[in-house]
């Protein structure tokens, strides 16, 4: 199922998340509890994921795209062309930048990856990390 703007996003997402933005056109709070990562997310509606930002000196995205910033930077940073991940070693740079933004909290993102059935990630903006979440 595609969205009516779904030539922004260039890629299905799960029936089951645009019904979720459908639902909730405005975004929710998600709260989430396990013993690793305590804190309130925020999921993003319509319009915050297609709002555009620019990110200096490296260049603009929407926030359901933001990721491809972040990875950007630690290419150019010299960093490995991978993150680490708690869950699988590492993930390819290529791979989470093509990660579809769902939500953020203190700079750091949910997403859905679209080469692992649109599974929930974390990105930590600090460390370039990418992590297996839900």
């Amino acid at each position: 199922m595609k969205l009516e703007w779904s030539e922004s996003f260039k890629q299905d997402l799960p029936v089951d998340y645009i019904h979720f933005l459908r639902d909730n056109p405005t975004g929710v709070l998600l709260k989430n509890s396990s013993r690793w990562d305590k804190r309130t997310w925020n999921l993003m509606g319509k319009v915050a994921l297609l709002k555009r930002w620019e990110m200096s000196g490296v260049g603009k995205a929407a926030n359901y795209e933001c990721l491809k910033l972040y990875t950007t930077v630690q290419e150019e940073a010299g960093m490995e062309f991978t993150a680490p991940s708690a869950h699988f070693h590492s993930v390819k740079l290529a791979r989470v930048a093509k990660g579809f933004v769902i939500g953020e909290e203190n700079g750091d993102y949910l997403y859905l990856d679209p080469k692992c059935k649109f599974t929930v990630w974390a990105y930590y903006h600090d460390g370039g990390e990418g992590s297996f979440t839900f």
